[in-house]
């Protein structure tokens, strides 16, 4: 298929600027390699949990923070290679990226909330696509604050929010540097993929940029037990591009434009072990911030300004050998937020600080199916607009009280839809507690309520005729429920964190994270209910049998969802041992059905840098138990264990790095539960997967 082996336009510039940084890296200073063997013993700085800034172990609330180093080490390809062995976080839809989709706690699509830079991700993909096309070699870090977040951040906060952040230039340069660059060049063996990346920065009095370009190109995956999922070829193209201007000590502006663009041939349904729609799929992601900050006479962020405009959008092109019709689904977000952040003067009650402000967002959609508009995806319109207020109150040295609450107005309607317009109004109130008991242990609970709106398609979408008649000649078929109600989720949580250092060692230190929750979803949008049956006919009869579903979001009245979160680090000398654990239960109160949620989690790392020798080593675990409890019994999955292998080798006195990995070491074959959609997520994991990367710097 000629089309694809086209080139793209980014590919020349993307190999020579990473061959010609590679070949010509030079002898680093003796900083660099001390800094690649040293282990993260820091407790990092969070921002997702409050809005604000915040020492992890002060945090009242389970958060865990991915860094550069993070994604670099595994060499990840994807944001989910790494943040799905972090506990409650899964993507799953099969090994296809295009199918893998992000959850929180079980929630997953309208109900966690996505930033990048502080731009929303809100397309919906139906539950088919992932909303977060991001070049992991663009991210400075990644954060994911789970529970309840609506307070904060408005509608979709119910399983939490992924917060991540890009690279600016001030990142990468070293004390005293004003230019620099790296590139690398990897492979990975899975599916037969190659990748180039580069990244020019540079820095003057006030003035900084960063340039950060990528290219990729990918075959069929082969699964464990020598099989492959075909239709899976293409390439891809990734940029960033973010200037900054320090206008004073106190004022810093930024811009920055991020752009990603995937051609590839695979089905129209990405989460399918099957040839069945098979269309040439182009994905075009574009994203652009302006972002002003002020800072008070602490040097502590004050004001923070931004206005963003994000858009997705999905084409397929019409395959007439399958019938398969043109198809395009895009998503274009407007929005803004101001926030300030106020300390006031110790008084009789204690010292604090008010977080306040406003965001709003419009989302557009449009869709065409053929030369028709969509009735899947309906063109239509949302707008939110919400205000905010957090109080983080200090009561002597030991007690940390932290109100807040957020008043939301929610708008939503499709063109040309007889149903009128639909519009809800939220009050989103939270409270956190924290008590450092010792300096070693610090106690939290916190009790807040989280909502989401139904969405354009969940209202909208409606595929039947006049008297709610299926078309026989459709897959599947979907009936529109314009009286959706929004879903809320009410949650109570503890937790405990816990440091020492000195433990068994004078070197060494251990960290403990440790929550558990329980909440009460009202009203749950189950996107997936089944509202009736119908006869197939023609070709889709002949493929999937002659009985058809027909599908509608429907509110579950009452559901409780329980769950722990345990998350430990360990380091001794040159060794780091990390561990998490999670598990949870969603149960639907009215008929004691268990709900979609995924299944307990293990995972470990065991890190060790070897002295003297400017190696480190990793070893990865993830131990997923059975899901053979879901009420929807074709989402039921076996148990597995997944181990992987890395090696990054710096050699003395240059600045080239040399990553080695193997991903599923023992070849496990295994299928992900993750996919809301039971019709979804059919196809094997990646087999055993080599990686190979070379990166220099200059």
């Amino acid at each position: 298929m000629h089309y694809l082996n086209k080139q793209a336009k980014l590919k020349p510039l993307v190999v020579a600027i990473a061959l010609a940084m590679a070949a010509n890296s030079h002898a680093a200073d003796e900083n660099v390699a001390d800094d690649n063997q040293k282990l993260q013993t820091l407790d990092p700085v969070v921002v997702s949990a409050t809005r604000t800034e915040k020492r992890l172990s002060q945090v009242p609330a389970s958060v865990s923070v991915v860094t550069r180093d993070n994604f670099e080490e595994q060499q990840a390809n994807t944001v989910a290679d790494v943040m799905k062995k972090l506990p409650n976080v899964d993507f799953g839809g099969g090994p296809r990226t295009d199918g893998q989709i992000p959850t929180i706690r079980g929630y997953q699509g309208s109900s966690i909330t996505l930033l990048v830079d502080g731009a929303r991700r809100n397309a919906d993909g139906g539950g088919l696509t992932t909303p977060l096309y991001l070049d992991p070699y663009f991210l400075s870090r990644a954060e994911v604050v789970r529970g309840s977040s609506s307070s904060l951040y408005g509608a979709g906060g119910n399983g939490g929010a992924m917060v991540f952040t890009t690279l600016a230039a001030k990142d990468l340069l070293r004390e005293g540097q004003n230019l620099g660059g790296d590139a690398k060049v990897g492979y990975l063996s899975g599916d037969s993929s190659k990748h180039f990346n580069a990244r020019v920065y540079g820095q003057g009095e006030q003035f900084d940029a960063l340039l950060a370009v990528g290219y990729q190109e990918f075959n069929d995956i082969r699964q464990a037990s020598g099989t492959t999922l075909q239709l899976n070829s293409g390439h891809g193209d990734s940029g960033l591009i973010k200037m900054g201007f320090q206008a004073n000590n106190q004022l810093r502006f930024e811009l920055s434009h991020q752009l990603y663009q995937k051609q590839s041939l695979q089905p129209n349904n990405p989460q399918l072990n099957s040839t069945l729609q098979t269309q040439l799929s182009h994905i075009n992601q574009n994203e652009t911030v302006l972002k002003a900050t002020t800072l008070d006479e602490n040097g502590e962020k004050a004001l923070d300004v931004r206005i963003y405009q994000s858009s997705l959008k999905h084409q397929n092109d019409a395959n007439p050998a399958l019938a398969q019709l043109y198809s395009s689904s895009a998503t274009n977000t407007v929005g803004g937020s101001v926030q300030n952040t106020t300390r006031l003067a110790s008084n009789g009650f204690g010292g604090h600080r008010l977080t306040y402000g406003v965001d709003t967002y419009q989302d557009k959609l449009a869709s065409l199916q053929g030369a028709a508009p969509s009735l899947f995806n309906p063109d239509g319109k949302t707008q939110v607009t919400g205000a905010f207020l957090q109080d983080e109150i200090i009561v002597g040295s030991n007690l940390r009280i932290t109100p807040s609450a957020r008043y939301d107005q929610f708008s939503a309607s499709a063109n040309n839809s007889v149903v009128p317009a639909a519009s809800f109004s939220h009050l989103s109130p939270k409270i956190a507690l924290a008590w450092q008991t010792t300096e070693q242990l610090s106690l939290y609970g916190s009790y807040g309520q989280a909502y989401r709106a139904p969405t354009v398609g969940e209202m909208y979408s409606n595929t039947l005729l006049a008297g709610n008649v299926a078309p026989t000649g459709n897959f599947f078929n979907f009936a529109g429920n314009a009286n959706l109600k929004p879903e809320t989720d009410t949650t109570l949580e503890i937790g405990a964190n816990y440091s020492k250092g000195n433990l068994f060692s004078a070197d060494d230190n251990l960290k403990i994270r440790a929550t558990a929750f329980q909440s009460k979803a009202k009203d749950m949008i189950n996107s997936n209910a089944i509202f009736g049956t119908y006869t197939r006919t023609g070709f889709g009869a002949r493929i999937l049998g002659p009985v058809g579903l027909i599908f509608q979001a429907q509110n579950v009245s009452s559901a409780s969802r329980n769950g722990l979160e345990l998350e430990g680090r360990y380091n001794l000398n040159s060794w780091q041992l990390n561990a998490n654990y999670s598990t949870l239960r969603v149960k639907d109160d009215a008929t004691g059905n268990n709900l979609f949620a995924p299944p307990d989690k293990l995972a470990a790392q065991v890190r060790y840098a070897i002295p003297a020798t400017n190696v480190s080593v990793l070893w990865g675990t993830t131990a997923v138990a059975a899901q053979d409890y879901d009420s929807t019994v074709a989402r039921r999955r076996s148990g597995y264990s997944v181990h992987d292998l890395y090696m990054t080798w710096t050699p003395l006195n240059t600045k080239l790095q040399l990553d080695f990995g193997i991903g599923n070491l023992f070849d496990k074959r295994y299928l992900v539960y993750q996919s809301g959609n039971a019709l979804a997520a059919t196809a094997y994991e990646m087999g055993r997967n080599y990686k190979f990367t070379l990166s220099g710097s200059f």
